[in-house]
């Protein structure tokens, strides 16, 4: 399962950072709910994306929200073949989180990291 979260962050990494060169995303990790279920948080090296996995007890799983920011605007793209039902509550709670809470999620996965 680890391996097919890492393929599709892989390609969903690639796909969004071509241009830009390499991101790394793998700030982290801290445990969010979304949809009311649990997702794995990690933050991205441009200090603004953030990678959602589903996390074990997802019934979404296998799942990645991609979240591409430039500081004014979010770009959310996703993959997987989950129950659909539960990414599109997630993705429901993803549509409407403001800039300001993108960015609070984006410092507490830099303070897991530092632990």
């Amino acid at each position: 399962m680890k391996s097919l979260i890492t393929v599709i962050l892989v390609v969903l990494i690639t796909n969004a950072s071509y241009a830009e060169g390499a991101l790394e995303c793998n700030v982290g990790p801290i445990q969010v709910s979304l949809g009311n279920t649990k997702w794995q948080l990690t933050s991205c090296s441009d200090n603004h994306s953030l990678v959602f996995a589903t996390m074990q007890s997802n019934p979404g799983m296998p799942f990645v929200f991609f979240v591409q920011r430039n500081g004014h605007t979010s770009k959310i793209s996703g993959e997987g073949n989950g129950s659909k039902e539960y990414s599109a509550a997630a993705f429901e709670e993803l549509k409407v989180m403001t800039e300001i809470r993108f960015e609070e999620l984006v410092q507490a996965t830099k303070l897991a990291g530092s632990k």
